[in-house]
């Protein structure tokens, strides 16, 4: 999925915990294993509730381990509560699992029914929100099947719930150009905001820029601009995407006196889009007149980027030895760094519920497109720090669905030491994380987060950089 959000995602990723920790005032049972100072005292009363015959005591220790932030035992406890009651909460946090991680939408209708006819009545976990979030990841597992997608937000049953998942699921089918229905969708959000008259709110404000921004890439550049112009009314100079959006519609209705200094902005960093791109001339001509000098003027735009992204790189060029890392691909062969030698390797850590990870992929492609026919460049995205049980297939599926063209690998999390060992040679302190090395075996450049750049500075900043790394003696470097 493209943009799940993190408070659901959370959320889903510890369900039992999150529903001991919905059970009201603070339990003093959980009061007193958090504040005992005595170990001895402790792991004699953790050992104790790991004994007993009651699933209170297992969800107990869930939300202890999960509280202290130990994932490999608040694991291996959900499977034992799972095992134990196969029909309570442990086994409710697998069930929802499992609809989190998948995305196929016909298997998830399936996943979701065997939820309801397993969990739905249970006295414990009646009216929980949790079922709501089940609808809504159901919804969103359906690609380019419209009908399911609504079927499903449609069941969710708390309203402020389901005017947001109607905006999440948008911006899910914008992130994979279902355009249409991603407009849909966002209508939806304003409508229910609308009725409850909480058109001041932030929130509708924030609908109105996706509403705008789908409408932007359907084409109906007047009827968006018409929104556009009432969120910029409210001088939010600080979202470059929302920018973007405004700057478009406004050269798709031709007006080009307002759009031309944001123009000549996009394009000098690199974000501009293909409309901005085409129209540049056009909206030249417009505000000078005439096509005089056109050609100097974009050559001059090109070359501030380039010499722009240049001097900042160079800045931020190391020399450190690049972990040589051993892992498996899609099919199971093993692949090392080694494997690469002599060549200019780019790295990009990512996983399947990372958003800016996903984010990042359009551009990444592009970067994969430029240089497919060199031979002395190679791309590794490396699948790590997974959350479900089958991180081969939920990789594999994502960028198959996406029609990436990636050399995926898998750092899986070793059974002993339960922790993904090229992560911790890279010393990943977050994902998505880049990496680019040369053929001598240095990291020459890395980088944390995603870019907000677009295709053109994207592509420009990764060729400069292999370009830099594949010539770091003429640099001094």
């Amino acid at each position: 999925m493209n943009t799940k959000t993190l408070l659901l995602a959370a959320a889903l990723l510890c369900p039992a915990a999150a529903l001991y920790a919905q059970r009201g005032p603070a339990n003093p049972k959980m009061t007193a294993l958090m504040g005992q100072k005595d170990s001895t005292a402790l792991n004699r009363q953790l050992d104790s509730l790991l004994k007993t015959n009651q699933e209170e005591d297992l969800t107990l220790l869930i939300g202890y381990y999960n509280a202290k932030q130990n994932g490999p035992k608040r694991e291996e406890i959900e499977k034992l509560s799972a095992s134990k009651y196969p029909n309570g909460l442990g086994a409710f946090d697998q069930a929802l699992n499992k609809i989190y991680t998948e995305t196929d939408g016909a298997v998830n209708e399936k996943n979701y029914n065997d939820l309801m006819a397993r969990f739905s009545k249970n006295p414990k976990l009646a009216g929980h929100k949790f079922f709501d979030f089940s609808r809504y990841y159901t919804a969103v597992s359906f690609r380019n099947n419209p009908k399911k997608v609504m079927e499903y937000l449609s069941l969710i049953q708390d309203t402020v719930y389901k005017t947001q998942a109607f905006s999440y699921a948008s911006r899910e089918a914008y992130g994979r150009k279902e355009y249409v229905l991603a407009e849909q969708l966002i209508r939806q959000s304003l409508n229910d905001l609308a009725k409850r008259k909480d058109e001041s709110s932030a929130a509708y404000f924030t609908y109105l820029k996706q509403y705008a921004s789908a409408l932007n890439a359907n084409q109906k550049y007047a009827e968006g601009l018409k929104y556009a112009r009432i969120v910029q009314a409210k001088g939010d100079q600080k979202d470059k995407a929302f920018a973007d959006t405004y700057m478009n519609l406004l050269v798709g209705t031709g007006e080009y006196q307002e759009a031309f200094p944001m123009m000549e902005e996009s394009v000098r960093e690199g974000r501009a889009s293909e409309l901005v791109k085409a129209k540049l001339k056009d909206a030249y001509k417009a505000v000078k007149g005439s096509d005089k000098d056109f050609a100097v003027f974009e050559a001059s735009l090109q070359s501030s980027l380039k010499e722009s992204i240049k001097a900042g790189l160079l800045k931020k060029m190391i020399s450190e030895p690049a972990f040589n890392f051993t892992v498996k691909d899609l099919n199971g062969k093993l692949v090392s760094l080694a494997d690469y030698k002599g060549k200019t390797v780019i790295l990009d850590f990512w996983a399947t519920w990372c958003g800016p990870c996903k984010a990042s992929f359009p551009h990444m492609q592009a970067a994969v497109n430029k240089f497919k026919n060199d031979p002395s460049v190679v791309f590794l995205f490396i699948h790590t720090w997974e959350t479900d049980a089958n991180p081969v297939k939920s990789a594999g599926d994502y960028v198959k669905n996406n029609k990436y063209t990636f050399n995926v690998l898998i750092d899986l999390k070793d059974p002993v030491t339960k922790s993904n060992s090229a992560a911790v040679g890279y010393k990943l302190k977050g994902i998505p994380a880049k990496f680019v090395i040369d053929g001598q075996g240095n990291i020459r450049f890395n980088s944390m987060g995603n870019s907000a750049a677009g295709d053109d500075a994207f592509v420009e900043e990764m060729s400069t950089m292999i370009q830099l790394a594949k010539t770091p003696a003429s640099l001094g470097k």
